[in-house]
């Protein structure tokens, strides 16, 4: 009867492999890559072999993360731009005013075809509390050169409406009471998020 130890070298494929010289242990070694001769065409063979391993490594782990789902997507958030525009407005129809309505009523303006500011003026724009604790502004730094050209603008404008318009469409239209300077705030009561996206799409967040 067979002992266990027996019986597993039995199983063992390999023990029925017969007895190898050195010679023929060292070329097979060099053929696996193990053992690199000292230099020429044969250590450029040898020293390629790692990077075949390398690459069928690699080519392993990508059908792996694509079989089991392992790999880790990166999510972008993208910002849709938000044009941004202040007109000198009219509470009168003229030749080259254009007619807009303004929100929360049945009043119309009659905007000039320029704009005074544009996206481009604004330094740093921000969300800050509105009218009440569940609506929203957003607040608005003029640059430089930018502050001066509104100041311009609004210096002879006093008594008229202004026009603020955000993709397109006026979201407000306040009283010109004094020439604006360096900043200005849009109060039109927005959500949060209405806030949020403005403030982003205004300074390309």
């Amino acid at each position: 009867m067979k002992t266990l130890a027996s019986l597993l070298r039995d199983t063992d494929p390999l023990s029925f492999e017969p007895p190898r010289s050195d010679a023929e242990r060292r070329l097979s070694r060099q053929r696996v890559g193990e053992e690199r001769p000292a230099g020429g065409a044969g250590a450029k063979q040898g020293r390629a072999v790692p990077s075949r391993r390398l690459a069928i490594a690699a080519a392993v782990l990508v059908t792996a993360g694509a079989t089991t789902g392992y790999f880790s997507w990166i999510a972008v958030d993208v910002v849709a731009a938000v044009r941004f525009e202040v007109r000198l407005a009219e509470d009168a129809p003229a030749a080259g005013l254009r007619e807009a309505s303004v929100p929360g009523g049945t009043r119309r303006l009659y905007l000039h075809e320029e704009a005074v500011l544009t996206n481009g003026d604004i330094a740093r724009a921000e969300t800050i509390p509105g009218s009440s604790a569940a609506t929203f502004g957003v607040a608005l730094t003029f640059n430089g050169d930018s502050a001066a050209k509104i100041a311009r603008a609004t210096g002879g404008h006093v008594g008229k409406p202004l026009a603020i318009l955000i993709d397109g469409a006026v979201v407000m239209a306040p009283v010109v009471r004094s020439p604006i300077t360096t900043s200005a705030v849009i109060s039109g009561d927005f959500t949060r998020a209405e806030a949020d996206r403005i403030v982003a799409g205004i300074v390309g967040r």
